[in-house]
């Protein structure tokens, strides 16, 4: 070997069942090997986060309050994020990412378990995305009960109509992704849908939230007005709904860095985690007695019971505001749809796209095998 050779950037030669060669570089398959590696370490992270977060739902959560929808999208949502993230994983050491079939666009060895499981990541997310604003719904419902019926109908309709645009845009992709894994053709043409589904899905995500934590943030300053600046479930949830609008759409964001195309599987995650984890601090706070108002008065439907009581009206009076806080109920709700602020599953599976020159490997659990080798070989 030439003293000037770099063995890290040299040049092999891998041969087909038909007996055609090809040469590889080095780079292609250290590159393969960096993604495996960060999507096994993310998908596992994500795991272990689902879980944990089910575990302390599970626990923290009185038993009064599991059979209401908010409670039993949220732990669906979790189990089934957890689920996913498995299979995901699963796929890692299948078929589909063997050297071999990624840099050559061989998929003869790719089995039909290794299919199915793929097949069912796609329709997990689907489901995911689907509770997860199914969730966001309700709790823009509940954050919106006190408001003016032709506001609140006016906000309902737009978010919905959000919402439903989202999941459309994700029912798309899973048929698209579906139909390339059992063609084994690659995504294609159809990658561009990859990045508008991200786009709408974190759009949607803002809108939600956006509404949702300026109702809340509007109560607060209601509360101050009548002398209650107490920090009770209302400041806690607000603060976690900021979280939440944040957070998913920065990792959103990220989705579109070339080296860390991965995040964007995470962010259904994060929104399926926060939502819960506010309603478990919100129910601590409430606890302690917090005191409400009659601006505010949805607060009750988040953190703790949610006072079964049907009373009536509040008293003008600050220094009776406390004790006949127990007693509003502006809105009649059934007590089965009483909210805990635990919502949100949306855990989107990670859209991988290999920032590499032309003929190099590109890999995608998700959406099966694209790349230009793949689109070549069919």
């Amino acid at each position: 070997m030439s003293p000037t050779t770099d063995p890290w950037n040299q040049t092999f030669t891998i041969i087909d069942a038909d007996g055609n060669s090809q040469e590889v570089h080095m780079a292609q398959l250290t590159q393969l090997q960096i993604y495996i590696t960060q999507s096994a370490i993310n998908y596992g992270a994500q795991f272990g986060a689902s879980i944990l977060l089910l575990l302390v739902l599970l626990l923290l959560t009185k038993a009064s309050k599991r059979r209401s929808y908010i409670f039993l999208i949220n732990g669906f949502c979790l189990l089934v994020n957890a689920i996913r993230c498995v299979l995901l994983a699963c796929l890692l050491t299948g078929n589909w990412y063997n050297p071999y079939t990624q840099i050559m666009g061989d998929y003869s060895r790719v089995t039909n378990s290794d299919n199915a499981t793929s097949i069912a990541s796609v329709l997990l997310t689907l489901l995911i995305a689907f509770l997860v604003f199914m969730s966001l719904g309700l709790q823009v419902w509940v954050v919106c009960v006190t408001t003016q019926p032709i506001q609140r109908g006016i906000v309902m309709a737009l978010t919905t109509l959000v919402g439903v645009i989202a999941v459309g845009y994700r029912f798309a992709l899973a048929i698209y992704n579906i139909k390339a894994l059992l063609t084994q053709t690659g995504i294609g043409s159809n990658a561009r849908l990859v990045s508008d589904c991200y786009i709408v899905q974190a759009v949607a995500i803002w809108v939600y939230s956006c509404v949702f934590t300026y109702k809340l943030g509007y109560a607060i300053l209601q509360r101050r007005r009548l002398n209650m600046p107490q920090f009770g479930p209302m400041q806690v949830v607000f603060i976690m709904g900021c979280q939440t609008m944040v957070i998913p759409a920065i990792m959103t964001s990220l989705q579109f860095v070339p080296n860390l195309p991965e995040l964007g599987n995470a962010v259904l995650t994060i929104v399926c985690i926060f939502l819960p984890l506010s309603a478990i601090w919100a129910g601590v706070e409430h606890d302690s007695g917090i005191a409400s108002s009659g601006p505010d008065s949805h607060h009750r439907l988040f953190g703790s019971e949610f006072y079964n009581s049907t009373a009536h009206s509040v008293g003008t009076s600050s220094s009776t505001a406390y004790d006949k806080s127990r007693q509003v109920s502006i809105y009649t709700i059934p007590k089965s749809k009483d909210r805990d602020i635990e919502s949100m599953n949306m855990t989107p599976k990670s859209y991988k796209r290999s920032h590499i020159d032309q003929g190099s490997v590109q890999a995608d659990p998700e959406y099966g095998p694209s790349g230009e080798n793949a689109a070549n070989c069919h």
